[in-house]
Protein backbone atom coordinates (compact mmCIF):
# COMPACT_ATOMS: atom_id res chain seq x y z
CA UNK A 1 0.00 0.00 0.00
CA UNK A 2 1.32 3.52 -0.60
CA UNK A 3 1.73 5.25 2.41
CA UNK A 4 2.47 8.79 0.17
CA UNK A 5 0.44 11.13 0.73
CA UNK A 6 -2.03 12.61 -1.42
CA UNK A 7 -0.04 16.16 -1.05
CA UNK A 8 3.29 14.48 -1.81
CA UNK A 9 1.81 12.17 -4.48
CA UNK A 10 0.05 15.67 -5.97
CA UNK A 11 3.92 17.20 -5.65
CA UNK A 12 5.41 14.07 -7.52
CA UNK A 13 2.81 14.55 -10.45
CA UNK A 14 3.78 18.21 -11.07
CA UNK A 15 7.42 17.83 -10.29
CA UNK A 16 8.08 15.66 -13.22
CA UNK A 17 9.40 17.64 -15.83
CA UNK A 18 8.29 15.06 -18.52
CA UNK A 19 4.88 14.53 -20.40
CA UNK A 20 2.27 16.79 -20.95
CA UNK A 21 -0.34 18.82 -19.25
CA UNK A 22 -3.25 16.91 -19.65
CA UNK A 23 -1.35 13.76 -18.56
CA UNK A 24 -0.56 14.96 -15.17
CA UNK A 25 -3.85 16.80 -15.03
CA UNK A 26 -6.22 13.62 -15.17
CA UNK A 27 -3.52 11.35 -12.76
CA UNK A 28 -4.24 14.48 -10.34
CA UNK A 29 -8.07 14.23 -11.06
CA UNK A 30 -7.48 10.45 -9.94
CA UNK A 31 -5.71 11.43 -6.83
CA UNK A 32 -8.37 13.60 -5.93
CA UNK A 33 -10.97 11.79 -6.48
CA UNK A 34 -9.76 9.14 -4.41
CA UNK A 35 -8.70 11.92 -1.84
CA UNK A 36 -12.54 13.33 -1.73
CA UNK A 37 -14.05 10.10 -2.08
CA UNK A 38 -15.80 10.88 -5.17
CA UNK A 39 -15.88 9.27 -8.09
CA UNK A 40 -16.24 12.57 -11.00
CA UNK A 41 -13.05 14.39 -11.46
CA UNK A 42 -13.03 17.68 -13.96
CA UNK A 43 -10.86 20.36 -15.05
CA UNK A 44 -12.26 23.15 -17.23
CA UNK A 45 -11.43 25.78 -19.60
CA UNK A 46 -14.13 28.91 -19.11
CA UNK A 47 -14.29 31.13 -22.02
CA UNK A 48 -16.76 33.06 -23.82
CA UNK A 49 -19.60 32.31 -21.56
CA UNK A 50 -19.78 28.98 -21.98
CA UNK A 51 -17.61 25.91 -20.10
CA UNK A 52 -15.32 23.30 -21.94
CA UNK A 53 -14.07 19.98 -20.16
CA UNK A 54 -10.55 19.85 -20.88
CA UNK A 55 -9.76 16.63 -18.30
CA UNK A 56 -12.11 14.14 -16.64
CA UNK A 57 -11.91 11.19 -14.39
CA UNK A 58 -15.25 9.53 -13.77
CA UNK A 59 -18.01 7.28 -15.88
CA UNK A 60 -20.49 10.75 -15.86
CA UNK A 61 -21.65 11.16 -19.71
CA UNK A 62 -21.99 14.69 -19.56
CA UNK A 63 -18.64 15.22 -17.89
CA UNK A 64 -15.98 13.83 -20.68
CA UNK A 65 -13.08 15.99 -22.12
CA UNK A 66 -14.73 18.10 -25.09
CA UNK A 67 -17.64 18.17 -23.26
CA UNK A 68 -19.61 21.70 -23.58
CA UNK A 69 -22.27 24.02 -21.86
CA UNK A 70 -23.03 27.57 -21.58
CA UNK A 71 -21.54 28.57 -18.66
CA UNK A 72 -25.06 29.37 -17.28
CA UNK A 73 -25.95 25.91 -17.49
CA UNK A 74 -22.37 24.82 -15.29
CA UNK A 75 -22.36 23.79 -11.37
CA UNK A 76 -18.67 26.33 -12.28
CA UNK A 77 -20.45 29.38 -12.46
CA UNK A 78 -20.86 29.35 -9.34
CA UNK A 79 -17.53 28.79 -8.40
CA UNK A 80 -16.14 31.81 -10.81
CA UNK A 81 -17.87 34.27 -8.59
CA UNK A 82 -16.50 32.61 -4.77
CA UNK A 83 -14.27 33.82 -2.75
CA UNK A 84 -11.90 30.47 -2.51
CA UNK A 85 -12.96 27.04 -3.01
CA UNK A 86 -17.13 26.29 -3.10
CA UNK A 87 -18.14 23.20 -1.30
CA UNK A 88 -21.34 21.58 -1.62
CA UNK A 89 -22.53 19.17 1.01
CA UNK A 90 -26.03 18.64 -0.49
CA UNK A 91 -26.80 21.26 -3.91
CA UNK A 92 -30.19 20.80 -3.17
CA UNK A 93 -30.06 23.36 -0.41
CA UNK A 94 -26.63 25.62 -1.95
CA UNK A 95 -26.52 28.47 -4.57
CA UNK A 96 -26.35 26.00 -7.48
CA UNK A 97 -28.80 27.36 -10.29
CA UNK A 98 -31.70 24.23 -11.11
CA UNK A 99 -31.07 24.45 -14.78
CA UNK A 100 -27.37 22.79 -13.76
CA UNK A 101 -28.59 20.74 -11.64
CA UNK A 102 -31.17 19.54 -13.81
CA UNK A 103 -28.84 18.91 -16.75
CA UNK A 104 -25.54 17.10 -14.69
CA UNK A 105 -27.71 16.16 -11.73
CA UNK A 106 -24.29 16.14 -9.36
CA UNK A 107 -25.56 16.23 -5.55
CA UNK A 108 -22.27 17.08 -4.18
CA UNK A 109 -19.77 19.03 -5.51
CA UNK A 110 -16.78 20.75 -4.54
CA UNK A 111 -14.75 23.41 -7.35
CA UNK A 112 -11.74 26.10 -7.51
CA UNK A 113 -10.58 28.30 -9.96
CA UNK A 114 -7.55 27.86 -11.84
CA UNK A 115 -5.19 31.18 -12.43
CA UNK A 116 -3.10 31.67 -15.17
CA UNK A 117 -0.95 34.69 -15.63
CA UNK A 118 -3.30 36.31 -12.87
CA UNK A 119 -6.43 35.78 -15.01
CA UNK A 120 -9.14 33.05 -14.18
CA UNK A 121 -8.48 30.56 -16.80
CA UNK A 122 -11.13 27.86 -15.66
CA UNK A 123 -12.10 25.72 -12.80
CA UNK A 124 -11.26 21.89 -11.20
CA UNK A 125 -14.08 20.19 -9.42
CA UNK A 126 -14.91 17.23 -8.07
CA UNK A 127 -18.46 16.00 -7.39
CA UNK A 128 -20.97 12.62 -6.97
CA UNK A 129 -24.69 12.30 -7.92
CA UNK A 130 -25.24 11.39 -4.28
CA UNK A 131 -25.47 13.59 -1.51
CA UNK A 132 -22.97 14.09 1.22
CA UNK A 133 -23.88 13.76 4.69
CA UNK A 134 -21.14 15.97 6.52
CA UNK A 135 -19.33 18.97 5.39
CA UNK A 136 -16.08 18.95 3.88
CA UNK A 137 -13.18 19.79 5.79
CA UNK A 138 -10.83 22.74 6.17
CA UNK A 139 -7.66 20.37 4.92
CA UNK A 140 -10.08 18.87 1.92
CA UNK A 141 -10.77 22.99 1.09
CA UNK A 142 -7.01 23.73 0.90
CA UNK A 143 -5.54 20.22 -0.93
CA UNK A 144 -8.47 21.41 -3.72
CA UNK A 145 -6.65 24.67 -3.63
CA UNK A 146 -3.58 23.28 -3.83
CA UNK A 147 -4.40 21.33 -6.74
CA UNK A 148 -5.90 24.15 -8.12
CA UNK A 149 -2.25 26.34 -8.46
CA UNK A 150 -1.12 23.34 -8.84
CA UNK A 151 -2.59 23.18 -12.28
CA UNK A 152 -2.20 26.20 -13.15
CA UNK A 153 0.78 26.44 -12.41
CA UNK A 154 1.47 23.72 -15.37
CA UNK A 155 -0.99 25.11 -17.73
CA UNK A 156 1.27 28.67 -17.30
CA UNK A 157 4.54 26.69 -18.13
CA UNK A 158 3.12 25.10 -21.49
CA UNK A 159 2.01 27.74 -22.75
CA UNK A 160 5.42 29.89 -21.46
CA UNK A 161 7.46 27.05 -23.06
CA UNK A 162 5.28 27.12 -26.14
CA UNK A 163 6.43 30.87 -26.62
CA UNK A 164 10.19 30.02 -26.19
CA UNK A 165 9.49 27.12 -28.98
CA UNK A 166 7.60 29.48 -31.01
CA UNK A 167 10.48 32.48 -30.41
CA UNK A 168 13.08 29.61 -31.06
CA UNK A 169 11.52 29.01 -34.18
CA UNK A 170 10.82 32.29 -35.43
CA UNK A 171 14.65 33.17 -34.65
CA UNK A 172 15.69 29.73 -36.70
CA UNK A 173 13.63 30.92 -40.09
CA UNK A 174 14.68 34.41 -39.46
CA UNK A 175 18.26 33.00 -39.41
CA UNK A 176 17.60 30.47 -42.31
CA UNK A 177 16.40 33.52 -44.27
CA UNK A 178 19.00 36.28 -42.86
CA UNK A 179 21.85 33.38 -44.40
CA UNK A 180 19.99 32.74 -47.49
CA UNK A 181 20.12 36.38 -48.45
CA UNK A 182 23.50 36.84 -47.14
CA UNK A 183 24.50 34.13 -49.12
CA UNK A 184 22.91 35.94 -52.17
CA UNK A 185 24.10 39.24 -51.57
CA UNK A 186 26.62 41.33 -52.91
CA UNK A 187 27.71 42.92 -49.82
CA UNK A 188 29.02 41.31 -46.86
CA UNK A 189 26.71 40.27 -44.31
CA UNK A 190 27.95 39.78 -40.32
CA UNK A 191 27.60 38.58 -37.44
CA UNK A 192 29.69 39.83 -34.15
CA UNK A 193 30.33 38.06 -30.91
CA UNK A 194 30.35 39.84 -27.41
CA UNK A 195 34.36 39.08 -27.27
CA UNK A 196 34.48 40.89 -30.70
CA UNK A 197 35.41 37.71 -32.32
CA UNK A 198 32.81 37.16 -35.88
CA UNK A 199 30.71 34.43 -36.01
CA UNK A 200 29.54 34.21 -39.13
CA UNK A 201 30.73 36.25 -42.12
CA UNK A 202 28.66 35.79 -45.60
CA UNK A 203 30.75 34.50 -48.50
CA UNK A 204 30.58 38.19 -50.32
CA UNK A 205 33.98 38.43 -48.32
CA UNK A 206 35.33 36.27 -50.69
CA UNK A 207 35.04 38.07 -53.58
CA UNK A 208 35.21 41.98 -52.20
CA UNK A 209 38.47 40.41 -49.63
CA UNK A 210 39.99 37.81 -51.11
CA UNK A 211 39.35 35.59 -47.60
CA UNK A 212 37.50 32.11 -47.38
CA UNK A 213 34.62 32.61 -44.58
CA UNK A 214 36.76 30.13 -42.57
CA UNK A 215 39.52 32.75 -42.59
CA UNK A 216 37.50 35.37 -40.69
CA UNK A 217 34.79 33.09 -38.31
CA UNK A 218 36.14 33.04 -35.17
CA UNK A 219 38.60 35.49 -35.24
CA UNK A 220 38.65 39.26 -33.78
CA UNK A 221 37.43 41.69 -36.41
CA UNK A 222 39.99 44.55 -36.03
CA UNK A 223 42.87 42.21 -37.07
CA UNK A 224 41.69 42.91 -40.81
CA UNK A 225 41.55 46.47 -40.44
CA UNK A 226 43.99 48.93 -40.97
CA UNK A 227 45.41 50.39 -38.20
CA UNK A 228 43.48 53.82 -37.59
CA UNK A 229 40.13 51.89 -38.78
CA UNK A 230 40.97 49.70 -36.06
CA UNK A 231 40.34 52.03 -33.39
CA UNK A 232 37.39 54.07 -34.90
CA UNK A 233 35.64 50.36 -35.71
CA UNK A 234 36.62 49.66 -31.59
CA UNK A 235 35.22 52.61 -30.58
CA UNK A 236 31.75 51.88 -32.51
CA UNK A 237 31.66 48.36 -31.38
CA UNK A 238 31.57 49.56 -27.73
CA UNK A 239 28.87 51.58 -28.29
CA UNK A 240 27.01 48.90 -30.60
CA UNK A 241 27.81 46.64 -26.66
CA UNK A 242 25.64 49.67 -24.57
CA UNK A 243 22.38 49.23 -27.40
CA UNK A 244 22.98 51.74 -29.78
CA UNK A 245 23.26 51.76 -33.48
CA UNK A 246 25.84 53.12 -36.32
CA UNK A 247 25.25 53.84 -39.57
CA UNK A 248 27.96 54.83 -42.45
CA UNK A 249 31.16 54.17 -40.80
CA UNK A 250 34.10 54.15 -43.44
CA UNK A 251 36.47 51.12 -42.49
CA UNK A 252 39.85 50.06 -44.08
CA UNK A 253 40.20 46.33 -44.64
CA UNK A 254 43.42 44.74 -45.30
CA UNK A 255 42.70 42.21 -48.73
CA UNK A 256 44.36 38.89 -48.58
CA UNK A 257 46.35 40.32 -51.12
CA UNK A 258 47.89 42.99 -49.07
CA UNK A 259 45.74 45.51 -50.74
CA UNK A 260 43.13 48.20 -49.19
CA UNK A 261 39.27 48.06 -49.84
CA UNK A 262 36.76 50.50 -48.33
CA UNK A 263 34.17 49.20 -46.68
CA UNK A 264 30.34 50.92 -45.58
CA UNK A 265 29.50 49.44 -42.24
CA UNK A 266 25.83 49.49 -40.83
CA UNK A 267 25.45 48.01 -37.19
CA UNK A 268 23.03 47.34 -34.78
CA UNK A 269 22.75 45.06 -31.45
CA UNK A 270 21.32 42.05 -31.26
CA UNK A 271 19.55 41.26 -28.29
CA UNK A 272 17.90 37.90 -25.79
CA UNK A 273 15.64 38.95 -23.36
CA UNK A 274 16.69 42.45 -23.02
CA UNK A 275 20.28 41.84 -23.23
CA UNK A 276 23.04 42.79 -26.31
CA UNK A 277 24.41 39.63 -26.96
CA UNK A 278 26.02 40.21 -30.25
CA UNK A 279 26.46 42.62 -33.38
CA UNK A 280 25.05 42.15 -36.79
CA UNK A 281 25.97 44.16 -39.88
CA UNK A 282 26.31 44.83 -43.53
CA UNK A 283 29.73 45.70 -44.75
CA UNK A 284 29.46 47.39 -48.49
CA UNK A 285 32.56 47.99 -50.86
CA UNK A 286 32.50 51.66 -51.59
CA UNK A 287 36.28 51.46 -52.82
CA UNK A 288 35.53 52.83 -56.21
CA UNK A 289 33.11 55.64 -55.04
CA UNK A 290 35.82 56.73 -52.76
CA UNK A 291 38.23 57.05 -55.79
CA UNK A 292 35.14 58.69 -57.82
CA UNK A 293 35.17 60.93 -55.37
CA UNK A 294 38.89 61.43 -54.67
CA UNK A 295 39.09 62.38 -58.75
CA UNK A 296 35.84 64.45 -58.46
CA UNK A 297 37.38 66.53 -55.62
CA UNK A 298 41.08 67.08 -57.95
CA UNK A 299 38.49 67.88 -60.65
CA UNK A 300 37.06 70.07 -58.55
CA UNK A 301 39.94 71.71 -57.31
CA UNK A 302 41.40 72.45 -60.45
CA UNK A 303 38.19 74.12 -61.72
CA UNK A 304 38.13 76.64 -58.83
CA UNK A 305 42.04 77.31 -59.21
CA UNK A 306 42.06 77.76 -62.58
CA UNK A 307 43.16 80.98 -63.87
CA UNK A 308 39.94 81.51 -66.44
CA UNK A 309 36.50 81.63 -65.37
CA UNK A 310 34.41 78.58 -65.20
CA UNK A 311 30.57 78.68 -64.98
CA UNK A 312 27.61 76.10 -65.76
CA UNK A 313 24.32 77.13 -66.36
CA UNK A 314 21.15 74.97 -65.99
CA UNK A 315 18.73 75.26 -69.20
CA UNK A 316 16.06 73.22 -67.27
CA UNK A 317 15.50 76.10 -64.95
CA UNK A 318 13.78 79.21 -65.64
CA UNK A 319 15.29 81.75 -66.97
CA UNK A 320 18.53 79.30 -67.18
CA UNK A 321 20.39 80.96 -63.98
CA UNK A 322 23.81 79.61 -62.94
CA UNK A 323 24.42 76.91 -60.73
CA UNK A 324 28.10 77.08 -60.35
CA UNK A 325 31.27 79.62 -60.63
CA UNK A 326 35.02 79.07 -59.69
CA UNK A 327 37.46 81.53 -58.19
CA UNK A 328 38.36 82.89 -61.80
CA UNK A 329 34.75 83.53 -62.53
CA UNK A 330 35.04 85.63 -59.30
CA UNK A 331 38.50 87.42 -60.05
CA UNK A 332 37.51 88.36 -63.74
CA UNK A 333 34.45 90.06 -62.80
CA UNK A 334 34.14 90.90 -59.07
CA UNK A 335 30.98 88.88 -58.41
CA UNK A 336 31.46 86.44 -55.34
CA UNK A 337 29.47 82.69 -55.96
CA UNK A 338 26.58 84.19 -53.51
CA UNK A 339 26.17 86.79 -55.92
CA UNK A 340 26.41 85.26 -59.13
CA UNK A 341 24.77 81.77 -59.09
CA UNK A 342 21.01 81.96 -59.33
CA UNK A 343 21.02 84.58 -61.56
CA UNK A 344 21.51 84.64 -65.61
CA UNK A 345 24.97 85.80 -67.15
CA UNK A 346 23.28 88.88 -69.14
CA UNK A 347 22.95 90.31 -65.58
CA UNK A 348 27.22 91.27 -66.47
CA UNK A 349 25.61 93.09 -69.28
CA UNK A 350 25.70 97.01 -69.48
CA UNK A 351 25.04 99.76 -71.89
CA UNK A 352 28.32 99.36 -74.02
CA UNK A 353 27.58 95.87 -74.42
CA UNK A 354 26.82 95.16 -78.34
CA UNK A 355 23.09 93.58 -79.10
CA UNK A 356 24.32 91.95 -82.10
CA UNK A 357 26.91 90.28 -80.14
CA UNK A 358 24.64 89.18 -77.19
CA UNK A 359 21.99 87.94 -80.19
CA UNK A 360 24.57 85.50 -81.30
CA UNK A 361 25.37 84.23 -77.96
CA UNK A 362 21.47 83.32 -77.40
CA UNK A 363 20.74 82.12 -80.69
CA UNK A 364 23.74 79.47 -80.30
CA UNK A 365 22.13 78.58 -76.73
CA UNK A 366 18.33 77.96 -78.17
CA UNK A 367 20.13 76.12 -81.51
CA UNK A 368 22.09 74.19 -78.41
CA UNK A 369 25.73 74.87 -80.17
CA UNK A 370 28.69 75.66 -79.30
CA UNK A 371 30.12 79.26 -79.80
CA UNK A 372 32.84 82.07 -78.84
CA UNK A 373 32.21 85.69 -78.55
CA UNK A 374 33.73 88.32 -77.20
CA UNK A 375 31.56 91.51 -76.02
CA UNK A 376 31.72 93.73 -73.36
CA UNK A 377 30.80 93.14 -69.51
CA UNK A 378 31.10 94.98 -66.28
CA UNK A 379 32.60 93.95 -63.04
CA UNK A 380 30.72 94.34 -60.00
CA UNK A 381 32.25 98.09 -59.10
CA UNK A 382 30.70 99.34 -63.01
CA UNK A 383 34.12 99.07 -64.42
CA UNK A 384 33.79 97.96 -68.41
CA UNK A 385 35.89 94.98 -69.74
CA UNK A 386 36.32 92.98 -72.67
CA UNK A 387 35.48 89.76 -72.19
CA UNK A 388 35.74 86.83 -74.04
CA UNK A 389 33.11 84.15 -73.39
CA UNK A 390 32.96 80.62 -74.86
CA UNK A 391 29.95 78.63 -74.40
CA UNK A 392 29.72 74.66 -74.49
CA UNK A 393 26.38 72.54 -73.94
CA UNK A 394 26.59 69.47 -72.15
CA UNK A 395 24.71 66.26 -73.18
CA UNK A 396 24.15 63.05 -71.13
CA UNK A 397 24.39 59.62 -72.72
CA UNK A 398 20.49 59.77 -74.15
CA UNK A 399 21.84 63.10 -76.12
CA UNK A 400 19.54 65.04 -74.39
CA UNK A 401 21.08 68.70 -72.88
CA UNK A 402 22.03 68.73 -69.02
CA UNK A 403 23.65 71.92 -68.47
CA UNK A 404 25.75 74.81 -70.25
CA UNK A 405 29.39 75.05 -69.54
CA UNK A 406 30.86 78.36 -70.16
CA UNK A 407 34.45 79.59 -69.63
CA UNK A 408 34.99 83.92 -69.58
CA UNK A 409 38.62 85.07 -69.98
CA UNK A 410 39.25 88.88 -69.76
CA UNK A 411 40.63 90.50 -73.31
CA UNK A 412 40.51 93.64 -72.47
CA UNK A 413 44.48 94.21 -72.98
CA UNK A 414 44.30 92.27 -75.86
CA UNK A 415 41.60 94.76 -77.46
CA UNK A 416 43.33 98.00 -76.51
CA UNK A 417 46.18 96.37 -77.83
CA UNK A 418 44.73 95.46 -81.20
CA UNK A 419 43.00 99.04 -81.18
CA UNK A 420 46.32 100.89 -80.49
CA UNK A 421 48.10 98.75 -83.75
CA UNK A 422 45.10 100.15 -85.92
Amino acid sequence: MDSTSPRERLYEVFADTAGDVETKVDRALEIGSDYFDLPVGFFTRVDDGRQTIVCAVGDHQLIQPGGTCPLEDAYCRRTLDAEGVLAVQDVSVSSIPQRAVDVFGLGTYIGAKVVVDDEVYGTVCFAAEETRDRPFSEAQELFLELLAKLVGMAVERRAYEHEIEARNERLRREKQRFEGIAENSFDILFRVGTDGEFTYVSSAVETILGYPTTALTGEPFFEFLTESSASVAISAYADLLEGEEREGLELDFHTAGGEVVVLEVNATPITKDGDVVGVQGVGRDITARKEQERELRIKNRAMDEAAVGISIADPHQPDEPLVYVNKGFERITGYDAEAAVGRNCRFLQGPATDPEAASRFRAAIEREEATTVELINYRRDGTPFWNRVQINPVFDEAGDLTHYLGFQSDVTERRRTEKLIE
